[in-house]
């Protein structure tokens, strides 16, 4: 009886160390992974925009064109890293780069005036820029 109460104690430690271990490395997994997927996201994105420059190269093509030559290159630069790729998120992403570049590199001849129309007048639509 004294050897199954002694192997029994010897157990319950064991699963609480084992228990406790577990609970300290499940954070640790989780956070390493969480690294590892914003380490990717920011090599992408810093690659997304060498390929967008080199795509505004191509003078003769559309900006659909242009597009799609740049989510294949990051397709295949998923595939040499063996990265999941997720077309949307990289569509996404672009959309965003060409837009905030579209706002800071805006041309004055692409500057709209905006107009707006008010009845202020007696009901007389005016038109204020």
């Amino acid at each position: 009886m004294e050897n199954i109460e002694k192997i029994l104690a010897l157990i319950s430690a064991c699963l609480g160390i084992i228990i406790t271990a577990t609970g300290f490395l499940i954070p640790l997994v989780k956070n390493a992974k969480a690294k590892r997927t914003l380490e990717i996201l920011n090599m992408i994105s810093n690659e997304v925009k060498g390929f967008i420059v080199e795509a505004e190269q191509f003078v003769n093509y559309s900006g659909t064109e242009k597009k799609q030559y740049v989510i294949t290159r990051v397709n295949q630069l998923a595939i040499e890293n063996k990265w999941k790729f997720d077309e949307d998120v990289v569509s996404e992403k672009i959309e965003e780069m060409i837009s905030i570049s579209k706002s800071v590199n805006q041309r004055e001849k692409d500057k709209r005036i905006s107009l707006q129309t008010t009845t202020e007048n007696n009901g007389v639509p005016t038109i204020k820029l």
